[in-house]
């Protein structure tokens, strides 16, 4: 595991400490692709894009959770984006159109990996699906997984189609 030296804790407001859980749990450089205060932190995969607005400059970590956090053949998201004011997005980007429902167990699946199986909790959750289309009628089995997700683990669950962009307050 690569791990900060003192000099690069010291220019960040994210450290390795019980203030910021998520970051305190998941800190090696392996996994994280950007740490720092850019105003728009975009990923994107097959077409589809998720983009964070960072106007108060707020300090970011991005890390690579699909062959990143966690690398093995179970569910998981593409990426992770946790701010100083421990917030953690968790972003899956899915091409295909009728693939809502395998998306969100992605979502679910790695809340249960990082985030239960080790007892960690953050100020807010949020999951963002970005698909290629949203079904026009979600599936019976797609909308409890959708309640799931809101409900036992308390999380903002929103999606968009092609590219999702919001605003980090």
């Amino acid at each position: 595991m690569k791990e900060m030296n003192a000099a690069e804790q010291h220019k960040y407001k994210i450290v390795a400490d019980d203030n910021f859980p998520f970051f305190n749990a998941y800190h090696d450089t392996e996994y994280i692709d950007a740490h720092d205060r850019r105003s728009s932190i975009s990923v994107s995969e097959q077409n589809m894009q998720y983009t964070l607005k960072n106007s108060h400059k707020r300090e970011i970590v991005l890390y690579k959770i699909d062959n990143g956090l966690i690398t093995g053949d179970e569910l998981k998201c593409d990426f992770g984006i946790y701010t100083e004011n421990d917030i953690l997005y968790l972003v899956e980007l899915k091409s295909p159109e009728r693939e809502y429902g395998h998306a969100l167990q992605q979502i679910i699946n790695t809340i249960k990996i990082l985030l239960k199986s080790k007892k960690i909790s953050v100020s807010q959750l949020n999951a963002r699906v970005v698909l290629k289309k949203y079904p026009a009628l979600p599936s019976v089995k797609e909308r409890k997984l959708e309640r799931s997700i809101i409900e036992n683990f308390n999380c903002d669950l929103q999606h968009g189609s092609k590219s999702f962009a919001e605003v980090l307050v």
